[in-house]
């Protein structure tokens, strides 16, 4: 009878590499938070309080602010692949 290999490593592979690091984890539940929170912030207080009203110009600025979440999160994810890497050549 063939046994399901669902939720097994890969065979050769070492667990400890497969875990995930609690900063990886922080950085993505950030990111996400950040992703939902700033863009709709954004909106509610340039549509008022910069743009009199308008809400195109208001949804632009929205957009912007998205565009710099997913920005700072690539650029995060760099540094800490680079920082991963200086660890491994020491």
């Amino acid at each position: 009878m063939p046994t399901s290999k669902q939720g097994r490593l890969p065979s050769g592979s070492n667990p400890a590499s497969a875990a995930v690091s609690r900063s990886v984890v922080f950085k993505l539940i950030f990111f996400t938070l950040a992703m939902f929170i700033v863009p709709i912030a954004t909106y509610y207080y340039t549509v008022d309080g910069v743009f009199d009203g308008n809400g195109t110009f208001a949804a632009g600025a929205a957009a912007g602010m998205a565009n710099l979440v997913a920005i700072c999160y690539i650029i995060a994810a760099v540094l800490e692949d680079k920082d991963k890497d200086k660890d491994k050549q020491e």
